[in-house]
């Protein structure tokens, strides 16, 4: 026996279906006793990109049994926002906000550890390893890669839509709302380590001395024991930040 119902995906989730339903109510014909979880994976988002179900505007889990014409509404994970309250699905909602890159994706890696984010990334993770790492320390995984994204053992997960890494930088910040937890000089550009102020003595023996004479404050990589300063290069990142970021003032929250 058939029923019918109307569904509808919001924000990212319209990734997953068929363009021609996208942002849109969908009319579906189902067999009765479908649950809404096997309705959501047939149309194509997986449940783990899942936070929300609305059912006539009611929350309801996965095992919900659709009924005969049931408007459901689908929303995806919410990763800054506390829903425990509302939504019937387990998931707990990132309080840090840390992410897995995978290997196509070095250079937006670097930006977001040059804005200060966590961010972990080697050219030699394959996708079983990515997704190990992203489940085992709840980071988010990055990719282009619509087959990774999709595959049902994410459980945090982000669809790229952009080629060029400066779009893929606002594209990430933007969707996530980072901007006002920008931090530059943070995080190691080279292993992702905490970097922390340190004496300027002790650092006498690993600079050159113009270098050592023109700088009063020196930070290090508490993992790789890189140095940074704020010399030209530093300048030349604020300048890049400002730009790519569509912030020209000097007094930027992000300076």
């Amino acid at each position: 026996m058939k029923i019918s119902s109307i569904i509808r995906f919001y924000e990212e989730l319209n990734r997953y279906i068929h363009k021609s339903d996208q942002k849109t109510d969908i009319s579906v014909n189902i067999e009765k006793g479908t649950t809404v979880g096997a309705l959501i994976e047939s149309l194509g988002p997986p449940g783990a990109a899942v936070d929300l179900i609305l059912v006539n505007g009611k929350p309801e889990g996965f095992d919900y049994i659709l009924r005969d014409n049931d408007r459901v509404s689908v929303y995806p994970v919410f990763e800054r926002l506390n829903i425990e309250s509302v939504s019937m699905i387990p998931h707990s909602p990132l309080r840090r906000l840390t992410f897995v890159c995978d290997i196509h994706l070095g250079r937006l890696a670097k930006y977001l550890r040059m804005l200060g984010f966590d961010t972990l990334y080697s050219n030699r993770y394959n996708d079983d390893q990515l997704i190990r790492i992203s489940n085992a320390q709840n980071r988010i995984l990055l990719s282009r890669d619509r087959q990774l994204i999709q595959d049902k053992h994410v459980t945090r997960r982000y669809l790229i839509s952009h080629t060029d890494p400066e779009e893929q930088i606002r594209e990430i910040v933007s969707y996530f709302d980072l901007k006002n937890n920008i931090a530059p000089m943070t995080r190691c550009l080279k292993c992702n380590g905490l970097v922390r102020p340190v004496a300027k003595e002790a650092v006498r023996p690993q600079v050159d001395k113009p270098v050592f004479e023109r700088n009063e404050k020196f930070s290090e990589c508490m993992e790789c024991g890189k140095l940074y300063w704020k010399g030209s290069h530093y300048d030349a990142m604020m300048g890049w930040i400002r730009k790519v970021l569509g912030s020209d003032k000097k007094n930027s929250r992000i300076l």
